[in-house]
């Protein structure tokens, strides 16, 4: 994976050691999601992936924003009628596939939340694995005070900090500082906005540091156990831990992702 050099590029990417770091790169649009955006996020995180070289990646934004969610301008631009209606319907599959991509990625993703995370940017941060958050960034779902739906975020949100607390920030809109989404479990470490960067990067070290076949099958089983029942996730984790100690590592890894069928 190589170091981006087209600074005008909606998304950037550089690699520090082990780690690539990602950027959203529309700061004159607090990095809205459109569908540039939106393909060359995914075709940055795929790099990462096939690079040997990088066992962990940060997400970061440029700017004053993490990601201001969806960019409104595009949608409103989109024409009425059957047309539009499907010109929308392909938008949404791709923030669609980002939210589905991000778990099953074999890598640990790390948000490094910058600024704004609010709508759908804040959805991104919580479809990654871990979150760092500059301490003067600020997270919220404030589609309802818009006549809005965060739809598709509300998934992730529900799972990370239970219903109760989902629903409130999803029916309120109301922001929240970095210290209060720590203790609500949303994110889970707070660095000195000038500092944000450095501990990210020093963060996804602590996880690279790991083996490579034991952080992707963690991260598989992880994921899968928690949409299991718990008499199932427990016998699923039984099982799974027989075959870890019986067979090699690429066996118990594909195991690792038949938690569902």
């Amino acid at each position: 994976m190589s170091t981006s050099i087209d600074t005008e590029a909606p998304v950037l990417a550089a690699r520090h050691g082990a780690v690539a770091v990602i950027t959203l790169n529309r700061p004159q649009a607090r990095n809205a999601l459109n569908r540039a955006l939106l393909a060359a996020l995914h075709e940055h995180l795929r790099d990462a992936v096939a690079d040997d070289a990088v066992r962990a990646i940060v997400l970061t934004g440029n700017g004053p924003a993490f990601c201001a969610g969806a960019d409104l301008r595009e949608a409103l631009g989109t024409p009425e009628g059957p047309d539009g209606f499907w010109q929308q319907y392909d938008r949404s599959g791709q923030s669609l596939e980002l939210h589905r991509l991000l778990p099953k990625l074999p890598k640990p993703v790390i948000a490094a939340v910058n600024g704004f995370a609010l709508g759908g940017g804040c959805g991104l941060a919580m479809s990654c694995d871990l979150v760092i958050s500059s301490d003067q960034a600020t997270f919220g779902y404030p589609e309802v005070a818009q006549g809005l739906v965060a739809a598709m975020v509300m998934v992730s949100l529900s799972r990370i900090v239970g219903r109760r607390q989902a629903l409130d920030l999803l029916l309120t809109g109301r922001r929240l500082t970095p210290q209060q989404a720590l203790e609500l479990g949303l994110i889970n470490r707070v660095a000195p906005h000038d500092d944000l960067l450095s501990q990210a990067i020093a963060y996804a070290d602590e996880v690279a540091r790991h083996s490579a076949n034991a952080l992707r099958m963690t991260k598989s089983l992880y994921y899968n156990v928690a949409e299991l029942d718990l008499d199932r996730a427990l016998d699923y984790a039984r099982d799974f831990n027989a075959m870890l100690r019986q067979t090699k590592p690429a066996a118990a890894s594909a195991f690792a992702g038949k938690a569902k069928s």
